[in-house]
């Protein structure tokens, strides 16, 4: 049949809290469902409406006219005023409108679908096109909204709120206590707003806050497409909204690691809650069916169990960016965020992204995630970049793929002692420039290049300035706060450093990548004590965790023997590779104690060419070869060694720092004497 393009009045209804109401009973949700539709079609059809279709808890319908739409609209919301159950939020736009076959598209359809979420339940809102056509009807009240930016609308939409006296709700006792002490509300009101602005301008013109506000947690996203193999969806849905919500200062959101952990746990909502140490919870399933998406989300006050809000949405494959942030905003809202304009503007903008191009990001993501200290993270990152290339060719303009691109090539480059990896740095560069070429706004972007700058070009202020953009644009995004702490420790502001390190545990409270980050910071801050207390910790979430600074702690404490059982296990966890290195260290133990183990450990790196002189260097340290040490520390100097930005900080270089040669290489480097270079 071939399309027929005409104007028409459209009328979008939906539910409000269905996906709530279908959590509790879903007999109870279909029977409102059902309800919906015989109280909705039969008006529809007496105002001479057609009905178009009812996808889940919604109905589309059409008119030959917008007074009769908003008749239509009236009628429902008068015959539903008393309904304790059934409440619905109307939306109506008259426009061009494409009918082909039993679809119909077009700009009046995509109006009036997005105006529909901006009314109050029970409540009607309308653009100004139908405003202006029945504003003389009697009876009829209507109350301005504004000119609205809409998703997916290029221009901004006059809206208003429609009613009537019977539709209207009657007024609360506090209202009509308003309504009689004007005056005194008047009064109240300018204070407030004194007051609001004066908190504002000190928020705006504070320093980036890093300490906690309120936080919230967005559990796993549950895959309802009854497919194993679609659970790669499912997370990676989950963890691209938490990307969206690390974009907004005020709302602190819990890192993707820490929440998996909670996938098809049984727990009740208020012990996760106490858990994460968060006061909001989002949960709710996700659905693909072919090119299309179907993601319904609930928020809950996790301290009592309450229910807030909930709302599902069916978008096409191609729109699912504009999902993400859409889910975000809607949440904010209902928790009284305040969102910066950047911000806003950030979570508004979106554009369509090829299918194929996003299943493979999302494939890619579940492959990257945190590296871990079991099995060979390389390999998954390796696995990752060849999903997240797969995304890019499929769509050149997608900027998400190229960052997380850019990300997972750094980690091959900049993670580990070896540096074999150091190819993948110019590629990790270059696509991290693509990105911020499509979207200069994508905070873990600019932390990864303020990375680069610090540990490869030695440029400290350009990495401070990338950091500092970093947070702006995502002050709960996990890696960002972890690059900062790195450079702020770097340049030996190390209270800061464990400052913002303990800002995020807070976002990632059982990540134990991330707070195995926290030791390292409180190593390098010669906080021994309080690092073998946060290993505890750590191992209370991973018995097994083992890394080198541990045997490192133990050894500058003078507990030698301790040290070495740390050093054995380390050898012991990466396998087969480490087989020679775990041998030496057991023969060096017998022949001469921990100064033994250096010596045979370092027989066994020195013949490996990819291996970091650095470390090299601070081995013969360890057993007192100062010339050696430095004539590796040359060739870590000449080769950029990208851990030499520790210099300054680490303890286990002291017996250097009387030696000229040691403050000539720091001054090389190009340590700031203070953070305002």
């Amino acid at each position: 049949m071939a399309a027929e393009r005409k104007l028409a009045a459209v009328m979008f209804t939906d539910v409000v809290g269905y996906a709530a109401l279908m959590a509790e009973s879903e007999e109870r949700g279909r029977r409102t469902r059902q309800r919906h539709r015989e109280i909705v079609r039969p008006l529809v059809e007496q105002h001479g409406g057609e009905w178009i279709e009812a996808p889940g808890d919604e109905s589309l319908s059409t008119f030959p006219s917008a007074l009769e739409a908003v008749r239509c609209a009236l009628a429902v919301q008068a015959a539903l005023r008393d309904d304790a159950v059934l409440r619905l939020r109307i939306g109506i736009h008259s426009g061009d409108v494409v009918f082909e076959g039993e679809e119909i598209h077009g700009d009046g359809v995509n109006v009036a679908s997005r105006i529909r979420p901006l009314a109050e339940p029970g409540g009607i809102c309308v653009s100004g096109e139908v405003y202006h056509s029945v504003r003389n009807q009697p009876g009829v009240e209507a109350r301005s909204l504004g000119e609205q930016t809409l998703k997916n609308v290029s221009r901004p939409v006059e809206v208003w709120a429609i009613g009537t006296a019977a539709t209207r709700p009657t007024p609360s006792l506090f209202q009509r206590f308003l309504h009689a002490d004007l005056i005194l509300l008047g009064l109240t009101l300018f204070a407030l707003a004194l007051f609001a602005w004066y908190q504002l301008a000190q928020y705006l013109t504070a320093a980036p806050e890093l300490g906690p506000i309120r936080s919230l947690a967005v559990l796993p996203l549950e895959n309802l497409s009854g497919d194993p193999e679609q659970e790669y969806f499912a997370d990676g849905m989950t963890e691209a909204v938490i990307s969206e919500f690390a974009r907004i200062r005020s709302l602190p959101v819990i890192s993707r690691t820490s929440v998996m952990q909670y996938k098809r746990a049984r727990k009740p909502l208020p012990e996760i809650a106490e858990e994460l140490g968060v006061e909001w919870v989002v949960e709710g399933t996700v659905m693909r069916a072919g090119d299309r998406v179907r993601i319904t989300v609930q928020l809950i006050d996790a301290r009592n169990d309450l229910h807030l809000w909930s709302e599902s949405y069916d978008r096409e494959l191609s729109d699912v960016l504009d999902l993400h942030s859409e889910v975000a905003r809607a949440v904010a809202g209902e928790v009284d965020a305040v969102l910066r304009p950047e911000e806003e503007a950030m979570l508004a903008a979106s554009r369509p992204v090829d299918p194929a191009a996003y299943d493979a990001y999302l494939r890619g993501l579940q492959l990257a995630g945190t590296p871990a200290f079991s099995g060979d993270w390389r390999a998954d990152l390796r696995a990752a970049i060849e999903q997240f290339e797969r995304a890019v060719e499929l769509d050149p303009d997608f900027a998400e793929a190229w960052a997380r691109l850019a990300v997972s090539r750094g980690g091959l480059a900049v993670l580990g002692l070896n540096l074999r990896y150091r190819s993948e740095l110019p590629k990790a560069r270059l696509a991290a420039q693509r990105a911020l070429e499509l979207d200069d706004r994508m905070g873990g972007v600019h932390a990864l290049l303020g990375a680069f700058r610090l540990h490869y070009d030695w440029d400290f202020a350009g990495a401070r300035r990338a950091y500092e953009r970093a947070l702006q644009l995502s002050p709960s995004d996990p890696l960002a706060l972890n690059h900062y702490a790195w450079y702020l420790l770097d340049v030996g502001r190390s209270e800061e450093a464990l400052a913002v390190s303990e800002r995020l545990l807070r976002v990632a409270p059982l990540d134990v990548y991330w707070r195995a980050e926290h030791f390292r910071f409180l190593f390098f801050a010669r906080q021994y004590e309080r690092a073998l207390e946060e290993l505890e910790r750590i191992r209370e979430l991973e018995p097994g965790f083992v890394v080198g600074e541990v045997s490192q702690t133990y050894l500058l404490l003078g507990r030698h023997e301790e040290g070495y059982r740390e050093l054995i296990a380390v050898y012991e966890g990466c396998g087969a590779r480490c087989e020679p290195l775990r041998e030496a260290a057991d023969r060096g133990w017998a022949q001469g104690g921990w100064d033994g183990v250096m010596r045979a450990v370092i027989e066994v790196y020195s013949r490996d060419e990819g291996f970091s002189p650095l470390h090299l260097a601070w081995l013969h340290v360890a057993i007192g070869e100062t010339d050696e040490a430095f004539a590796l520390l040359e060739r870590a100097y000449s080769e950029r060694e990208p851990l030499m930005t520790v210099l300054k900080m680490d303890a286990r270089f002291d017996p250097l720092r009387s030696d000229p040669r040691f403050d000539d290489l720091l001054r090389r480097i190009g340590f700031p004497e203070s953070d305002a270079s």
